[in-house]
């Protein structure tokens, strides 16, 4: 899905929407502080937002002044506002990707692992001439089976980019930081691939054309694999909202 840069969705810049629906996706329910911080809004603008992505179809209520992310504002969320490509491009771009990957998986300095990769989007449409990026759904677990071990390793690290001068938002930032230090390697700044929590998306994913690139296929129904970050470390989380940041 590609959308204007320039535009407006529910009388909002489309990119403002997009950025608020990204930073959402992934938590169960949220509250007006969670999309105060998302938006980068005031209370009040945040309550008229509100109202704006609801009439829209876009959120919707869970609860008394708790909300959620629709299958349509997940699909806005993933939308890129980048100029199409080709798709000798995209093709270059995938298997750039995949090589990150088969790095994350074999080098011992990252505490994550590639479990998962689903292409789906225009790259699966052979009739679309020109792409407006590469949609792949990404699943990562641990590489260290014991979670006290692998929380361990993850503050290790925390407290060495901490001594470097190295901010962290919060405390969930830092909780999952080999999470997200693996997720941004694997983006790598590219303005052709979007890629999306596989677990977070998955209900989406597997409605629509895809196709599993790496790891074992599965359907709608079907449990996940225990120790992914999204269920092991979710847990852990206030109101069940992960900490990780979707990449531009």
């Amino acid at each position: 899905m590609q959308i204007d840069p320039k535009g407006t969705v529910a009388g909002w810049p489309s990119l403002v929407v997009r950025r608020t629906l990204r930073e959402l996706r992934a938590c169960l329910t949220w509250g007006l502080g969670e999309l105060v911080s998302a938006a980068l809004v005031q209370p009040a603008e945040a309550r008229a937002l509100i109202k704006a992505l609801l009439a829209e179809g876009l959120i919707e209520a869970h609860g008394p002044r708790a909300w959620k992310v629709t299958q349509a504002g997940q699909t806005l969320s993933s939308a890129t506002a980048a100029r199409r490509v080709t798709g000798a491009t995209a093709q270059k771009a995938l298997q750039q990707f995949l090589a990150r990957v088969e790095q994350v998986n074999n080098e011992p300095y990252f505490l994550g692992k590639v479990t998962r990769v689903v292409l789906f989007g225009s790259m699966l449409k052979p009739q679309v001439e020109r792409l407006s990026d590469v949609d792949l759904a990404v699943e990562l677990a641990s590489k260290e089976e014991d979670f006290d071990r692998m929380r361990a390793r993850n503050y290790e690290r925390v407290e060495e980019l901490t001594a470097q001068g190295h901010r962290f938002r919060n405390f969930l930032e830092q909780e999952g930081y080999w999470y997200g230090e693996v997720f941004g390697f694997l983006k790598r700044k590219s303005r052709v691939l979007a890629l999306a929590g596989y677990t977070v998306e998955k209900n989406f994913v597997l409605t629509v054309p895809h196709r599993f690139l790496i790891g074992q296929p599965e359907r709608i129904g079907e449990q996940a694999p225990p120790n992914t970050p999204e269920s092991g470390v979710r847990k852990r989380r206030p109101r069940d909202c992960p900490f990780l940041r979707a990449e531009r």
